[in-house]
Order: C-alpha cells, then sequence, then structure tokens
C-alpha cells in the first residue's frame, strides 16, 4: 500500500486554478516560471522606458512651452516625463493583473491582454491630457493634432494606446526567449 502511494502521479492542484501548468505556480518546477516574471517585469520597465524616451523626445516640439528648444535641452524634462510613463505602464498592468486575479496575465500572450492594454492606456491620456490642459500646466503647438471629441492631443493619445500593449507584447517575447535559450 505504501509503495502504491508514492508511486501515483502527484497532481498539481495549482495547475488547474492557473489554467497553465508551469506558469507561476508554487510548484516544485517554480522557479523557471518566476524567473520568467521576473524577466517580462524586468523587459517591460526597460522597453517602456526606451520606448516612451524616444517618443516624448519626438512629440516635444507640438508643445508651445519647449517647442525651439534644442533636444540637449528638453533631454531632462523628457526624461521625467518618461520615468512617469514607465509607472503609467505598470499601472496598467498591476490594474490588469487585479481585474484576471492572476499576476502573470502578460504571459499569456492573448488578444485580449493588448486589446485591454490600449484602451486603458487610452483613457489614461485622455484623462491626463485634459486635466493638465485645463489646469494650464502645458498647451499645444500647432504641430499637435488634436482630437476635439476627446479634448486632447493626438501624439499623447496615441502614445499611451500604442506603447503599453507594444511594450507587454515584446516583453512576453523577450521572457519567452530567454527562458527557452536558458533551457538549452
Amino acid at each position: 500500500m505504501t509503495a502504491e502511494r508514492h508511486n501515483r502521479p502527484q497532481h498539481n492542484l495549482y495547475a488547474k486554478q492557473a489554467g497553465n501548468a508551469g506558469d507561476c505556480t508554487p510548484s516544485g518546477h517554480s522557479r523557471l516560471p518566476w524567473r520568467r516574471l521576473g524577466r517580462f517585469f524586468a523587459t517591460t520597465m526597460l522597453a517602456s522606458f526606451v520606448l516612451n524616451e524616444i517618443w516624448e523626445m519626438a512629440q516635444m516640439s507640438a508643445y508651445v512651452e519647449i517647442a525651439g528648444h534644442s533636444w540637449t535641452s528638453t533631454l531632462g524634462l523628457c526624461t521625467r516625463a518618461t520615468v512617469g510613463d514607465v509607472e503609467i505602464i505598470l499601472g496598467i498592468y498591476l490594474a490588469g493583473a487585479l481585474a484576471a486575479g492572476d499576476l502573470a496575465w502578460g504571459l499569456r500572450g492573448r488578444w485580449n491582454i493588448y486589446a485591454t492594454a490600449a484602451v486603458m492606456g487610452l483613457a489614461y491620456a485622455a484623462l491626463v491630457e485634459h486635466a493638465a490642459l485645463t489646469a494650464g500646466r502645458w498647451s499645444y503647438s500647432e504641430r499637435m493634432p488634436v482630437v476635439s471629441m476627446l479634448g486632447a492631443g493626438l501624439w499623447p493619445l496615441l502614445q499611451m494606446t500604442l506603447l503599453p500593449p507594444l511594450t507587454f507584447l515584446f516583453a512576453r517575447w523577450w521572457a519567452g526567449r530567454s527562458a527557452t535559450e536558458g533551457a538549452l
């Protein structure tokens, strides 16, 4: 009887709850999935920073307050804005994780993840732009197309609609690529 008990396959109760065995479960093989999640977050932060820094620098001429300034004089301001953008993207991810009830939801690669990130980013950008314009924190130059229906500039709306899902997609790809290379 004891031998039978030890030879029976062990069932991972968490595999059914998570939907995919091996995805961030506290099983005996959890080291690799947790490492993958760590790579996902590190890549999310790095990719988000790089993409948003490029975007911020590219759109600076569309703001009256810094139009005409050299890129070196706006670098500090853009970098501070980029750090805020990274925080926003991490906030979008965490809101999605809370809604999904799964910290590793971004590793799933389903279309609804990217659509959710895009919608949340657009909503956030519209609110922030509208509030900042109303408060006089910044204003647009003639280089900023304005989406009148949302009362906000097109470039920041596109930034937060496109970059969060692109960041999550790249981070998912990189985390999976790194995990596969590490297994070889």
